[in-house]
């Protein structure tokens, strides 16, 4: 057991707590772990957390009010949380994690107050809502605002079919690759001296999925639905969609082929093109080889 980890995490989660009026009132360490007994001035449970290096952080109901245990798992689960609107933060987000060609990308954005409010002023929405011309233009603007104050992971196919493949004979999965992008840009940001007050993921797994790969600090974890619905996260789906489409327009101008975003049949029909004029081995260095398209573009006819 990791005590640093497991110390760090434990403050985190009862930070979060006490935004939704339960306070710990009696900790107990255990062989490997840590019993907390919690109380919404009423209502009493206890929980047990935990961390190793293979699960990361676990939290493990231990009794009491079940009422009050199931509101406490909801928050922790980042299913309920009330957050002031103008604290610091961070917000992450993805792309490409549903497309066949291409990188998987993944941004950080730190926003205060100020730079919230400049970036509302700007149209800054989610990415999925906005045109690739418009999500090319306002990257740029949200760069210039403080280029610090943002940082962008890209993991290019041929490189990202290896992490996979490593990932993968551990029992582990694609999502695991995509918490450790998370988590990359997180904490670059956290190393250039951002601490924000609360760190914003869209959600794609459960907090305790990505919780231990996160930077040591007092903030809060949040994983909502629908992320994109804060400015800040908003800010990182466009910048990790600009990168994803930087990423194409790289593997189109070095193979004269030009790669497309999606995996249905039209990016069947390009993949086969780039097979047909450079060979199977192609695929390694264009898509995520594990999405089932691989096969379809393999054993398909032409």
């Amino acid at each position: 057991m990791s005590s640093s980890q497991l110390d760090s995490n434990l403050a985190a989660a009862l930070d979060l707590l006490r935004m939704g009026g339960i306070l710990p009132v009696e900790r107990r360490e255990l062989v490997n772990g840590i019993q907390v007994r919690l109380s919404d001035g009423i209502r009493r449970c206890r929980f047990n957390f935990y961390y190793s290096s293979h699960k990361g952080f676990s939290i493990v109901q231990a009794g009491g009010n079940p009422e009050l245990r199931t509101r406490i798992q909801q928050i922790l689960e980042g299913r309920e949380v009330n957050i002031p609107e103008e604290a610091s933060r961070i917000g992450s987000d993805e792309a490409g994690k549903g497309d066949y060609l291409g990188p998987l990308t993944a941004a950080a954005v730190f926003g205060d107050e100020v730079s919230t409010a400049r970036l509302i002023e700007m149209g800054v929405t989610d990415s999925k809502r906005l045109r690739d011309k418009t999500i090319r233009n306002l990257a740029g603007r949200i760069r210039s605002m403080n280029p610090a104050s943002s940082f962008v992971v890209s993991v290019p196919p041929e490189e990202y079919n290896a992490e996979f493949r490593r990932l993968k004979a551990i029992g582990r999965n694609s999502l695991d690759l995509l918490a450790l992008c998370h988590a990359r840009a997180i904490g670059e940001l956290f190393r250039r001296g951002f601490a924000p007050q609360l760190v914003v993921i869209d959600r794609f797994c459960p907090p305790k999925r990505i919780r231990h790969l996160l930077p040591a600090g007092s903030y809060v974890l949040d994983m909502p639905v629908q992320g994109e619905s804060d400015p800040v996260v908003a800010a990182a789906s466009i910048l990790a969609r600009d990168a994803y489409l930087e990423g194409l327009d790289r593997i189109s101008e070095k193979l004269g082929i030009r790669a497309v975003p999606g995996a249905g049949s039209p990016t069947d029909a390009v993949a086969r093109c780039f097979v047909e004029e450079y060979g199977e081995n192609i695929l390694e260095t264009v898509a995520k080889l594990h999405f089932k398209n691989t096969c379809k573009v393999l054993n398909s006819p032409t």
